[in-house]
């Protein structure tokens, strides 16, 4: 009687167990966890819709966070400055110009004036992150995916104080083209992150708002600013990471069967 529950305690310990696998505790390997970084970049971009109308293209200059959580998936916040001189200035000012378009000055000379495009817009964003090479200090990422934010644009004028009053003051605003609303973009870039050395990314972004003028009337074309305009761009951004801060990896066990 002793010698069968024997065996039947030795049958039932076996058959509890894979056939031909056996759990062994192997060599010890490191996880990543929560990194941080500051990003800091420049942005080259087409437009397309209405902001193609007065801007045919502009740089941005995006200064962002951005949470990674052990490089399966990423969250941000950035804030994006608008910088560009490319101003399409046909028919900006309107019937104030003389029959060869030129806009006249105090003393009856050509004025001279600069135009240029500001603006900034600040967003939200979401990546799914996908590994493609990884080593003991360094790793490189696909990022896919989009986000969400505010974005304002605007035409700026310089010339000699007092010398254009057409467009001085309070006129500027009715030729502006001053737009803000909301803006929806997508994003596919490549990540590097180096432990030991400078971090970067390297991507394509299209974005797509629909805002409404400021300014409740138009000077160049006398019509009221009514209804909503959609702005499209669609171009390349490079940005640097700077670990701000980040928690040291841990040693997990991983197993393996045999």
């Amino acid at each position: 009687m002793q010698f069968l529950k024997r065996y039947i305690l030795i049958i039932f310990i076996f058959g509890t167990l894979p056939s031909n696998a056996q759990r062994i505790e192997g060599p010890e390997t490191q996880k990543e966890k929560r990194w941080f970084f500051l990003h800091a970049g420049l942005g080259y971009f087409g437009t397309g819709g209405d902001w193609s109308q007065r801007y045919p293209t502009h740089l941005s200059v995006p200064l962002g966070i951005e949470y990674s959580h052990r490089s399966n998936w990423s969250i941000g916040a950035e804030y994006c400055f608008y910088l560009g001189s490319n101003v399409n200035q046909d028919g900006i000012y309107g019937s104030m110009t003389d029959d060869s378009g030129v806009l006249i000055d105090m003393n009856g000379y050509p004025a001279v004036i600069r135009t240029y495009q500001r603006g900034f817009s600040t967003r939200v964003f979401a990546l799914k992150n996908w590994l493609l090479l990884k080593s003991r200090n360094s790793r490189w990422l696909l990022q896919t995916g989009g986000g969400i934010g505010y974005y304002n644009h605007f035409t700026k004028f310089t010339f000699d104080i007092d010398q254009v009053p057409q467009i001085d003051g309070n006129f500027q605003g009715g030729y502006n083209r001053h737009t803000q609303g909301t803006q929806i973009f997508e994003q596919v870039k490549l990540q590097y992150i180096n432990n030991d050395a400078i971090s970067f990314t390297l991507g394509f972004e299209a974005g797509q708002g629909q805002g409404t003028r400021v300014h409740p009337y138009d000077f160049a074309s006398q019509n009221p600013n009514s209804g909503k305009v959609i702005d499209t761009y669609i171009g390349g951004v490079f940005s640097i990471m700077i670990p701000i801060h980040y928690r040291d990896r841990v040693n997990e066990v991983d197993y393996y069967m045999e």
